[in-house]
Parts: C-alpha cells; sequence; structure tokens
C-alpha cells in the first residue's frame, strides 16, 4: 500500500531547501506524480546551480513517503528489492565503470545532472529539466535572506548575474553582507561553485572550444565574425565549437554570449593571467577597428599599455560615464589613458581627472598628481587644496597666501574655470577677519553658479556665518558630513559645528560627530586642521578633559586656550569616582582615564610601552563589564576626566 503524501509537502521542501526550490512547484508536482503511484525513474537535469540537488533531496523525501526506499550512490546492489530506488547525483561525474554498473541496474533510479538525458540508458524515464527561475522567485529569496523587500532594479541585477540559477544566486547571497552593497559586489565576484564546474567542462571540452570559450567571456556578448578574430580560428570551425558549447551549456546564441555573467566571470578569472590580458588586446585592437566604443573597456582590463590611438578612445568613453552618472567608471579609464603613450593630451587626461576629483568627490592619487603637476597648472592648486587633509598629499601644500580685499574676490568669481581657490581663501581670509557674515549675502548669488567642490567649500563657510543657529549648522553638518573626510572643506565645516556645539552647551554631540568623521587623533598639519585643532580644544575644556585640550591647543598655536587648559589642570576639582570604577583592575583604571582625557589607543600604547592592540583589548574588557559598546560613551558611566 502506497503511504499517502502529506498535503503540506511541497512547502515543507521549499522552507527545508533554503529557497533554493522557490518557482519550483511545477516541477516537484511532475515528480510527486512519478513517485506517487509507484516508483517510476526520474531524471533531474539542468545547468549548474539550477537546484538539482535540492530536487533530488526532495524526490528521495517523495519516494520514501510513497513506500520505496532510497540507495543513495552505486554501492553494492546485491539484495536489493523491488522497493528501492537507486538516486546518483552529478551523473555526468561518473566514470566508465559506474557508468556501465548504472546502465545494468533494472529498477528505478532517480537521477541528477548537468547531462543531456537522451544519452542515458532509461528510455522510459521522466525527465525533468529545471530552467532558470523568474524575478518574483529572485525577489523572494532576497527578501528571506535579509528579511527586507528587494528594490527592483536589484532583483533585475541578481537575475541577470545569475542567469537564473537558485544555486548561483544562493551563492552570491552567502558572501554579500548586506543589500546595500549588492549593486558593489557583483561585478568583481568569484563563486567557487562555477570555477570547479568550469574546470570540469575543459576536461571533457576540446581545444578549440575552450578558446572560443574564453574570448566569448572576454567579450561579453560578440558577433561571430568579431569572435572568430579574437578566438583566433576559422569561421566554420568557431561556429562548431560554439555549438558544442551550447551544448555543453555554457554559451547561448542571439547573441552569442556565456550564459550567465557569473559563468563568463568564472571562465575569465580561470585563466591565466597572461591569456586574459591577451584576450582583451585582441579584443580592444579588433573592436576599434570597428569604430566600436566599447573597445575602451578592454583597454582599461590590459596592464600594459595598447598604443597611442587608445588615449582618445579612453578619454571619450570616460566623458560619456561622467555624463552617465558613473565617475568611478570615468576615472577607470582616464587612469588607464595615464598608461598610454602620450598622444597629445596629457593636459586634457589631467584637466578631465582634476575636475572628476573636483565635482565628484573621486580621491586623487598622490603619483599621479606629480606626474600631471605640469598639465594640470592651477587645476593641481586647486585640488591640492580640496583634498589637503590627505596625509599623501602634504608635500604638495603650499602655505595659503589670503587675498587683500576676499570680498571683492568673492563677488569676481571667475565663471569658469577651477575657482575652489579663490572661494577657500576669500572665505577664510573672511572668517579671519570676523566678516563672515558677508558669506550670507553672497551665497544666493554664488551657489547657481558653483558645483561640486566649490558648493561645498560655499557650505562650510556658510556655516561659520550661521554658528549663532545651531539647528542650521547641524543641518548643513548632516549635508556636508557625507564628503570625504580627507577634503579641507569638511575639516572646516565640522570646525564651525563643533565651535556651535560648544557655543550652545553640546561638547558631547560635537564629540559623536567627530568620532563619525574621524576627526579624534591626530591631524595633518593644514590651516583647516588647525582650525579644527582650536575649536576641538575648546570641546575638551567644555568636557573637563584639559589634558587633551592642552594638546591641542599647542598644536594649534592657540595660546590663550593653551594657558585656559594649564589653568585647569592646576585647579580643577577631584571629580567623583562612580561605583563604575570598582569593577575596574588598576591598569584599565589608568587606561580609561586617559581614554576619558582624549587621548588616542596609539598615545595610550606609547605612554605604556604597548602595542595599540593590547590598548584596545583592555578598553574591549571595559565595555563589557560596564555594558557598553563605543569608547564615547564611557563618559556618561565614568564622568569626565
Amino acid at each position: 500500500m502506497v503511504t499517502p503524501l502529506r498535503p503540506g509537502l511541497v512547502g515543507s521542501a521549499v522552507r527545508h531547501a533554503g529557497g533554493l526550490l522557490l518557482g519550483r512547484e511545477r516541477e516537484m508536482a511532475v515528480l510527486t506524480d512519478a513517485l506517487s503511484g509507484g516508483a517510476r525513474s526520474c531524471v533531474v537535469h539542468g545547468a549548474t546551480g539550477m537546484g538539482k540537488s535540492a530536487l533530488l533531496s526532495v524526490a528521495s523525501s517523495i519516494a520514501v513517503r510513497s513506500g520505496s526506499r532510497p540507495v543513495r550512490g552505486l554501492r553494492a546492489l546485491t539484495g536489493v528489492d523491488r522497493h528501492a530506488v537507486l538516486v546518483v547525483d552529478d551523473v555526468e561525474r561518473l566514470s566508465g565503470d559506474e557508468a556501465e554498473r548504472l546502465a545494468r541496474f533494472r529498477g528505478a533510479v532517480l537521477l541528477a545532472g548537468d547531462c543531456d538525458p537522451d544519452v542515458l540508458p532509461f528510455v522510459d524515464a521522466v525527465r525533468v529539466p529545471l530552467r532558470p527561475i523568474g524575478a518574483e522567485a529572485v525577489a523572494e529569496m532576497i527578501r528571506r535572506r535579509f528579511d527586507a523587500e528587494a528594490p527592483s532594479d536589484v532583483a533585475a541585477l541578481c537575475l541577470e548575474f545569475s542567469g537564473g540559477a537558485p544555486g548561483v544566486l544562493s551563492d552570491v547571497l552567502d558572501v554579500v553582507p548586506d543589500l546595500d552593497s549588492l549593486r558593489d559586489v557583483l561585478p568583481g565576484l568569484r563563486l567557487p561553485r562555477l570555477l570547479r564546474a568550469v574546470r570540469r567542462s575543459w576536461e571533457v571540452l576540446d581545444a578549440e572550444a575552450v578558446a572560443v570559450a574564453r574570448a566569448l567571456a572576454v567579450l561579453g556578448t560578440a558577433s561571430p565574425d568579431v569572435l572568430c578574430e579574437v578566438a583566433g580560428t576559422g569561421s566554420f570551425r568557431t561556429l562548431a565549437a560554439f555549438e558544442r558549447l551550447v551544448d555543453a551549456r555554457l554559451a547561448v546564441a542571439g547573441p552569442m554570449r556565456v550564459r550567465s555573467p557569473a559563468l563568463s566571470h568564472a571562465i575569465r578569472h580561470e585563466m591565466a593571467p597572461e591569456d586574459r590580458e591577451r584576450l582583451h588586446r585582441a579584443a580592444a585592437g579588433v573592436l576599434h577597428r570597428r569604430c566600436d566604443p566599447s573597445a575602451a573597456e578592454h583597454v582599461v582590463a590590459c596592464a600594459e599599455p595598447v598604443g597611442s590611438w587608445a588615449v582618445p578612445v579612453l578619454r571619450d568613453a570616460a566623458r560619456v560615464h561622467r555624463a552617465g552618472g558613473r565617475p568611478e567608471q570615468a576615472i577607470r579609464h582616464l587612469r588607464a589613458a595615464l598608461r598610454e603613450p602620450p598622444a597629445g593630451e596629457a593636459e586634457r587626461v589631467a584637466v578631465a581627472m582634476a575636475d572628476l576629483h573636483l565635482r565628484c568627490g573621486i580621491a586623487p592619487r598622490a603619483g599621479e598628481l606629480a606626474r600631471q603637476r605640469g598639465a594640470l597648472g592651477e587645476w593641481f592648486d586647486a585640488v591640492v587644496l580640496d583634498w589637503q587633509c590627505d596625509e599623501d598629499l602634504l608635500g604638495f601644500a603650499s602655505t595659503p597666501v589670503l587675498p587683500d580685499d576676499p570680498e571683492r574676490v568673492l563677488r569676481d568669481l571667475p565663471e569658469s574655470g577651477p575657482r575652489v581657490v579663490s572661494l577657500a581663501l576669500a572665505g577664510f581670509g573672511l572668517l579671519q577677519r570676523g566678516s563672515e557674515k558677508v558669506v550670507l549675502d553672497l551665497a544666493p548669488q554664488l551657489r547657481p553658479r558653483l558645483a561640486g567642490a566649490e558648493r561645498d567649500w560655499l557650505t562650510a563657510l556658510e556655516m561659520w556665518a550661521l554658528r549663532d543657529d545651531h539647528t542650521a549648522v547641524s543641518r548643513l553638518m548632516r549635508e556636508l558630513a557625507q564628503a570625504s573626510p580627507l577634503r579641507g572643506c569638511v575639516a572646516l565645516g565640522a570646525a564651525a559645528f563643533v565651535a556651535s556645539c560648544v557655543d550652545v552647551g553640546r561638547p558631547g554631540e560635537a564629540r559623536e560627530m567627530l568620532v563619525r568623521l574621524g576627526y579624534t587623533g591626530s591631524l595633518p598639519p593644514v590651516w583647516t586642521c588647525t582650525t579644527l585643532l582650536t575649536q576641538r580644544a575648546r570641546m575638551h575644556l567644555a568636557l573637563g578633559a584639559p589634558r587633551a585640550a592642552l594638546a591641542d591647543a599647542e598644536r594649534a598655536g592657540a595660546t590663550e586656550l593653551a594657558d585656559q587648559a594649564r589653568a585647569a589642570l592646576v585647579h580643577r576639582p577631584r571629580p567623583m569616582r562612580s561605583a563604575a570604577w570598582d569593577g575596574l583592575t588598576p591598569h584599565e583604571s589608568r587606561i580609561v582615564s586617559l581614554a576619558l582625557e582624549g587621548e588616542t589607543n596609539r598615545a595610550i600604547a606609547e605612554r605604556f610601552n604597548v602595542t595599540p592592540r593590547a590598548v584596545e583589548l583592555h578598553l574591549t574588557r571595559v565595555y563589557r563589564k560596564v555594558g557598553i559598546s563605543r569608547r564615547v560613551q564611557l563618559s556618561s558611566v565614568f564622568g569626565t576626566a
């Protein structure tokens, strides 16, 4: 008598498979029909990552509930009765002897593999092909993994990358830390499952098919004539090799391409670097002769120069990416242009890179700036001033020369060119004179004309002018904090925010922002950071940490503040110790005292002749003891220093 199937079997199987069987209800219904009325042979076949093994496990469970006894693997089959069902996964990997033993077996079988079911010796077997899942199943897998609804564009990107293979998508979701990073992680993701599948395919395919597959993986999509040239094979031989790739489930036609971007990336990663470089150079040359703009992408992928013809191609591609809102791609193309022999466009490439540094917040590299210094001219000064908090650029920094009439400089800003230097130094000159309110009068006229770094510098200057309005300063700080803390405008704005917080009696709020921006340790010796150090010294005094205030005031050359800090050190009252101190060891107490005074881990480590890591471990133990998680919470538990 056949054991009846539970009504919820399909739903239970989907839950236990961790989402790998989403969208496979039809296939499971076919297996249920085949196995519930008496065991029949079934062949589950599909490409790598389609969920064959998960479906085979469900089929085994269905067989058990139907009164059959699954026997997994080609073990000794003597004594197997009529209720036994042979279960074999990865049929394509069986050796010759194992294939013969399987062919001699006369009972029911459950097979799964990336193979053609027509070559198997089971004519009457029920065939269950696994096709790619759809967008709804992909979105549901993402929702289950991150417990959040996936945006439609993210789901579409995952569907395209995985080729609708739930196993591949599951591998992707296993290595991605959160939903927000999916877009950034996917292009360079390497999946061991697909690498193994590619290497197994190379063992059974001929050399020409492997060469065509590698060329196709480098090209992405290709017409037959381009594929022939890049692969280095004749037309008929290339088409025949491509057909063998289609039969092996590695490629699809219309247009000619590898089955999925994930598989294409695995094929490229499997290649030796020199082979990959050779194919990219060949593809760049072939596509350039056809005036195909995608030649630029292959030039970028090359580690060595391709030729002087590549520079205008790369610059044009960078301009397209820049206009399309992809500055990271644009800078990659311009950096590739720097590798190529000069073709009279060195200045245009350098200026385009400087524009990305200033308008899009792309951090410069010291080596590139040094090579471009002669070609950049005033653009060089603008980039160095804007990114002055980057310690790698300190060798290029110069002492700022403030204009004699800063208000006139702001009123007469040029309509084009790098205006950051004039704007920043004129604004700083107004701060030095105590005339920052002028910025508020000129801001409505200036802001529509400014963009990128220019607008950020104007925001920092407005923060100083609005220093008495803490709500407005806080709003502008939240906007400015989205930019890199290596930029001088962020340091100048942070100084205004700290000053406003201290003025209204909220020094703890200022400290939280400095921790977020990474401005708690030593700062580069540049003028914006000197301004920040002065205000940070005021913050430390307000927090009751005169030792840290003295250190900052001395570095900033703020004599009056340094005198106040020394006086506070001499006359400060002994604070009442909270009960939390009693649970600390003497060494932990000393470390916490120094941390409350604003000392960094490195400074504390130098004082006790230990490593910063040791100090961090001591503080971590303190956090656990008192139930906090961050350094800035120490004062709320132990009081101020």
